[in-house]
Order: structure tokens, then sequence, then C-alpha cells
């Protein structure tokens, strides 16, 4: 990756990559403390094969953030049972990122990122 020019990169890996991976590796970037990993661990048990990756109710991935105290403030997920999963796209939750009390679909990467920074902006005024 390092002797790649930025377009090369763009064509070779980000377009390749889920909206949740490009929302982990915009975070890593920003600074800002988050988890990633699947959304039901629990679910994926080779018996249960409608949940592993791929099957018809896979749980998915999901991104935590966290606050500098280690609270969580918001979350992101990408699975069944969320609003744009059939699309790729990620569900947000999480008063601080979307403003209410409730969960807002069909988001992509950079539309999540740009919340945050806006919300973060209004509030270190």
């Amino acid at each position: 990756m390092r002797n790649m020019s930025k377009k090369t990169w763009k064509l070779r890996v980000w377009n390749h990559m889920t909206e949740i991976q490009k929302l982990d590796l915009l975070l890593k970037r920003a600074k800002v403390p988050h988890t990633y990993g699947r959304r039901w661990p629990e679910m994926d048990r080779p018996d249960n094969q409608e949940f592993l990756p791929g099957g018809r109710h896979d749980g998915g991935e999901q991104i935590i953030a966290y606050d500098a105290a280690g609270n969580r403030i918001w979350d992101g997920v990408w699975g069944w049972g969320s609003y744009g999963f059939g699309q790729g796209l990620i569900e947000a939750m999480g008063t601080q990122l979307v403003g209410h009390d409730d969960v807002e679909g069909w988001l992509t990467a950079r539309q999540v990122t740009k919340m945050w920074r806006c919300r973060n902006a209004t509030q270190n005024r």
C-alpha cells in the first residue's frame, strides 16, 4: 500500500471494501476510539449456518464508538434486520450521532463520519 498512488489504492482497495469496513478505516484515521467486530459473535457456530457470514440471517458487523471515559456513545451496524442491509449500507444509533433517540439507516461510511464531525464541531464550540 505504501508504494501505491491514491488513485490505484482507491481502485484496488477502497472500491472493494464494505461500507462498515470503510467506516472502521475512517474512524481509525480520525483517531476515534471504537471497536469493530461481528454483531452477534455467539451465533457464529458451524452448526448454525443461517447466521454465518453469507447466510440467510447473517448477523453482520458492528462498530461501537466510545468517549474519552470509555462510555459507549454511538454504534453503527450492518447485518440482517438493519436498515440498508440489502444494499450494504449502515444503520446508526446514538443520540450524540443522529441527534435523537432512534436509529437512522441507509447511510454510507462517509455520511456517518460527516455526521460525527458535525456533531463534535457543534459540541466543542
